[in-house]
Protein backbone atom coordinates (compact mmCIF):
# COMPACT_ATOMS: atom_id res chain seq x y z
CA UNK A 1 0.00 0.00 0.00
CA UNK A 2 1.22 3.72 -0.69
CA UNK A 3 1.06 6.06 1.74
CA UNK A 4 -1.22 8.45 1.71
CA UNK A 5 -1.27 11.57 3.14
CA UNK A 6 -1.50 11.54 7.08
CA UNK A 7 -2.86 13.83 10.13
CA UNK A 8 -2.55 12.08 13.58
CA UNK A 9 -5.19 9.28 14.45
CA UNK A 10 -4.78 8.89 18.25
CA UNK A 11 -6.87 5.20 18.66
CA UNK A 12 -4.45 3.43 15.98
CA UNK A 13 -4.50 2.28 12.55
CA UNK A 14 -5.67 4.82 9.97
CA UNK A 15 -9.24 3.99 8.60
CA UNK A 16 -8.37 4.27 5.12
CA UNK A 17 -6.16 2.38 2.31
CA UNK A 18 -4.49 3.67 -1.07
CA UNK A 19 -2.83 2.68 -4.14
CA UNK A 20 -0.61 3.81 -6.48
CA UNK A 21 -1.93 1.74 -9.39
CA UNK A 22 -0.66 1.95 -13.03
CA UNK A 23 0.18 5.55 -12.19
CA UNK A 24 4.10 6.97 -11.95
CA UNK A 25 3.18 8.99 -9.23
CA UNK A 26 0.78 8.13 -5.97
CA UNK A 27 -1.21 11.48 -6.47
CA UNK A 28 -4.03 10.85 -3.95
CA UNK A 29 -4.04 11.73 -0.06
CA UNK A 30 -6.31 11.11 3.04
CA UNK A 31 -6.13 12.61 6.11
CA UNK A 32 -7.95 12.44 9.93
CA UNK A 33 -8.02 14.77 12.69
CA UNK A 34 -9.96 14.61 16.19
CA UNK A 35 -9.97 18.00 17.08
CA UNK A 36 -9.72 19.11 21.19
CA UNK A 37 -13.35 19.10 21.39
CA UNK A 38 -13.31 15.28 20.42
CA UNK A 39 -15.13 16.13 16.99
CA UNK A 40 -13.49 14.00 14.00
CA UNK A 41 -12.76 15.39 10.36
CA UNK A 42 -11.55 13.02 7.52
CA UNK A 43 -10.62 14.25 3.60
CA UNK A 44 -9.87 12.23 0.78
CA UNK A 45 -7.78 14.80 -1.94
CA UNK A 46 -7.12 13.76 -5.31
CA UNK A 47 -4.37 15.19 -7.18
CA UNK A 48 -4.55 16.81 -10.88
CA UNK A 49 -2.09 15.14 -13.05
CA UNK A 50 0.06 12.47 -12.56
CA UNK A 51 3.26 14.08 -10.68
CA UNK A 52 4.84 14.67 -8.03
CA UNK A 53 3.80 18.07 -7.74
CA UNK A 54 -0.03 16.59 -7.95
CA UNK A 55 0.84 14.01 -5.04
CA UNK A 56 1.75 16.84 -2.88
CA UNK A 57 -1.21 19.53 -3.52
CA UNK A 58 -3.16 16.30 -2.60
CA UNK A 59 -1.70 15.86 0.68
CA UNK A 60 -1.16 19.27 1.36
CA UNK A 61 -5.12 19.75 0.92
CA UNK A 62 -6.04 17.01 3.09
CA UNK A 63 -3.98 17.67 5.65
CA UNK A 64 -4.94 21.15 6.02
CA UNK A 65 -8.27 20.49 5.75
CA UNK A 66 -9.24 18.31 8.20
CA UNK A 67 -7.78 20.58 11.00
CA UNK A 68 -9.85 23.48 9.66
CA UNK A 69 -12.55 21.35 9.92
CA UNK A 70 -12.15 19.99 13.02
CA UNK A 71 -11.73 23.72 14.54
CA UNK A 72 -13.52 25.35 12.66
CA UNK A 73 -16.98 22.96 12.68
CA UNK A 74 -16.91 23.94 8.93
CA UNK A 75 -16.41 21.59 6.31
CA UNK A 76 -16.63 24.14 3.60
CA UNK A 77 -14.77 26.66 5.12
CA UNK A 78 -11.79 24.24 5.41
CA UNK A 79 -12.02 23.44 1.45
CA UNK A 80 -11.61 27.09 0.91
CA UNK A 81 -8.92 27.40 3.52
CA UNK A 82 -7.43 24.69 1.54
CA UNK A 83 -7.99 26.97 -1.52
CA UNK A 84 -6.27 29.71 0.25
CA UNK A 85 -3.41 27.59 1.06
CA UNK A 86 -2.61 26.76 -2.27
CA UNK A 87 -3.30 30.56 -4.15
CA UNK A 88 -0.96 31.72 -1.45
CA UNK A 89 1.74 29.08 -2.13
CA UNK A 90 1.64 28.72 -5.58
CA UNK A 91 5.33 29.08 -6.50
CA UNK A 92 5.86 25.84 -3.87
CA UNK A 93 2.71 23.95 -4.45
CA UNK A 94 1.76 24.72 -8.24
CA UNK A 95 -0.39 21.32 -8.02
CA UNK A 96 -4.08 21.08 -8.09
CA UNK A 97 -6.56 18.69 -6.42
CA UNK A 98 -10.44 17.83 -5.99
CA UNK A 99 -11.33 16.85 -2.49
CA UNK A 100 -14.14 15.58 -0.35
CA UNK A 101 -14.38 16.80 3.60
CA UNK A 102 -16.46 14.91 6.06
CA UNK A 103 -17.17 16.02 9.84
CA UNK A 104 -18.80 13.85 12.37
CA UNK A 105 -20.95 14.93 14.79
CA UNK A 106 -20.38 17.50 17.94
CA UNK A 107 -21.58 19.28 20.98
CA UNK A 108 -24.71 20.71 19.92
CA UNK A 109 -24.51 19.34 15.99
CA UNK A 110 -25.73 15.97 15.84
CA UNK A 111 -25.37 15.66 12.09
CA UNK A 112 -22.41 14.95 9.43
CA UNK A 113 -21.55 17.59 7.54
CA UNK A 114 -20.11 17.63 3.86
CA UNK A 115 -18.12 19.51 1.33
CA UNK A 116 -16.36 18.55 -1.61
CA UNK A 117 -14.96 20.27 -5.01
CA UNK A 118 -13.96 18.12 -7.70
CA UNK A 119 -14.84 13.80 -8.35
CA UNK A 120 -14.11 12.13 -5.34
CA UNK A 121 -17.48 11.07 -3.47
CA UNK A 122 -18.68 10.32 -0.29
CA UNK A 123 -20.91 7.48 0.33
CA UNK A 124 -23.69 6.43 3.00
CA UNK A 125 -23.70 3.07 4.00
CA UNK A 126 -26.61 1.86 6.28
CA UNK A 127 -26.33 -2.09 6.45
CA UNK A 128 -29.05 -2.06 3.42
CA UNK A 129 -28.25 0.27 0.84
CA UNK A 130 -25.19 2.50 -0.76
CA UNK A 131 -26.43 6.31 -1.54
CA UNK A 132 -23.81 8.65 -2.97
CA UNK A 133 -24.20 12.22 -0.76
CA UNK A 134 -22.10 14.03 -3.86
CA UNK A 135 -22.60 15.71 -6.83
CA UNK A 136 -18.80 15.39 -8.99
CA UNK A 137 -17.93 19.07 -10.53
CA UNK A 138 -17.10 17.50 -13.91
CA UNK A 139 -18.25 18.46 -17.58
CA UNK A 140 -19.77 15.15 -17.97
CA UNK A 141 -21.70 15.57 -14.68
CA UNK A 142 -23.24 19.34 -16.48
CA UNK A 143 -23.77 17.45 -19.77
CA UNK A 144 -25.44 14.45 -18.59
CA UNK A 145 -27.50 16.41 -16.32
CA UNK A 146 -28.57 18.04 -19.37
CA UNK A 147 -29.54 15.00 -21.04
CA UNK A 148 -26.58 15.45 -23.49
CA UNK A 149 -24.61 12.26 -24.62
CA UNK A 150 -20.93 12.54 -22.05
CA UNK A 151 -17.46 11.66 -23.84
CA UNK A 152 -15.58 9.13 -21.87
CA UNK A 153 -12.85 11.71 -21.35
CA UNK A 154 -15.10 14.59 -19.90
CA UNK A 155 -15.70 11.97 -17.13
CA UNK A 156 -12.08 13.35 -15.71
CA UNK A 157 -12.44 17.06 -16.43
CA UNK A 158 -13.64 19.10 -13.68
CA UNK A 159 -15.31 22.26 -13.89
CA UNK A 160 -14.48 22.64 -9.78
CA UNK A 161 -11.03 22.14 -7.98
CA UNK A 162 -9.74 23.58 -4.77
CA UNK A 163 -7.60 25.69 -6.51
CA UNK A 164 -10.13 27.54 -8.82
CA UNK A 165 -13.21 27.19 -6.45
CA UNK A 166 -15.17 29.92 -5.42
CA UNK A 167 -17.26 30.24 -2.16
CA UNK A 168 -20.11 30.08 -3.55
CA UNK A 169 -19.41 26.42 -5.54
CA UNK A 170 -18.65 24.43 -2.79
CA UNK A 171 -20.80 21.42 -2.78
CA UNK A 172 -22.08 21.06 0.79
CA UNK A 173 -24.26 18.15 2.28
CA UNK A 174 -25.83 17.96 6.09
CA UNK A 175 -26.81 14.24 6.76
CA UNK A 176 -28.33 12.78 9.42
CA UNK A 177 -27.30 9.25 10.89
CA UNK A 178 -25.74 8.21 7.86
CA UNK A 179 -24.21 4.92 9.22
CA UNK A 180 -20.80 4.21 7.48
CA UNK A 181 -19.32 6.78 5.53
CA UNK A 182 -16.86 6.09 2.82
CA UNK A 183 -15.10 8.59 0.86
CA UNK A 184 -13.43 7.23 -2.26
CA UNK A 185 -11.11 9.31 -5.18
CA UNK A 186 -12.36 8.84 -8.48
CA UNK A 187 -10.08 5.56 -9.05
CA UNK A 188 -12.46 3.53 -6.94
CA UNK A 189 -15.68 4.84 -8.04
CA UNK A 190 -15.33 4.77 -11.97
CA UNK A 191 -14.15 0.94 -11.54
CA UNK A 192 -16.26 0.03 -8.63
CA UNK A 193 -20.14 -0.57 -8.99
CA UNK A 194 -21.94 0.10 -5.89
CA UNK A 195 -23.08 -3.40 -4.93
CA UNK A 196 -19.47 -4.17 -4.75
CA UNK A 197 -18.93 -1.47 -2.29
CA UNK A 198 -21.50 -2.53 -0.61
CA UNK A 199 -20.52 -5.62 -0.28
CA UNK A 200 -17.19 -4.82 0.94
CA UNK A 201 -18.56 -2.54 3.55
CA UNK A 202 -20.92 -5.32 4.90
CA UNK A 203 -18.10 -8.07 5.08
CA UNK A 204 -17.03 -6.78 8.76
CA UNK A 205 -13.43 -6.17 9.93
CA UNK A 206 -12.12 -2.97 10.70
CA UNK A 207 -12.19 0.29 8.65
CA UNK A 208 -8.85 0.10 7.47
CA UNK A 209 -9.41 -3.61 6.39
CA UNK A 210 -12.35 -2.31 4.50
CA UNK A 211 -10.85 0.20 2.59
CA UNK A 212 -8.21 -2.26 1.97
CA UNK A 213 -11.09 -4.56 0.61
CA UNK A 214 -12.36 -1.61 -1.80
CA UNK A 215 -8.91 -0.42 -3.50
CA UNK A 216 -8.31 -4.08 -3.87
CA UNK A 217 -11.63 -4.24 -5.70
CA UNK A 218 -10.57 -0.98 -7.92
CA UNK A 219 -7.01 -2.65 -9.03
CA UNK A 220 -8.88 -6.00 -9.41
CA UNK A 221 -11.46 -4.15 -12.28
CA UNK A 222 -8.52 -2.52 -13.89
CA UNK A 223 -8.56 1.07 -12.54
CA UNK A 224 -5.97 2.89 -14.41
CA UNK A 225 -5.85 5.41 -11.70
CA UNK A 226 -4.74 5.81 -8.11
CA UNK A 227 -7.24 4.70 -6.04
CA UNK A 228 -8.28 5.92 -2.22
CA UNK A 229 -10.86 4.79 0.03
CA UNK A 230 -11.54 5.60 3.81
CA UNK A 231 -13.87 4.32 5.83
CA UNK A 232 -15.79 6.15 9.30
CA UNK A 233 -18.33 4.08 11.11
CA UNK A 234 -20.03 4.86 14.13
CA UNK A 235 -21.60 7.94 15.20
CA UNK A 236 -18.90 9.72 15.60
CA UNK A 237 -16.61 8.13 12.63
CA UNK A 238 -14.70 6.08 15.22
Amino acid sequence: MNAAATASRPDGAPPWASRRGPRRHQADGAAVYRGPTGRLAAAVADGVGDSEGAGFAARLVADHAVRVAALEGRPDVALLAAHDLLTSTHDLVPGDAAAVVALGPGAGDPRWRLAWVGDCRALAWDGRSLRTLTADHTVAAELRARGLHVHPRLEHVLTVSVRTVRPQEVGIAVVDEPGTVLLVSDGVHRSVAAPALAAALAGGGSAAERAERIVGLAAAAGTTDNATALVLTGPAGG
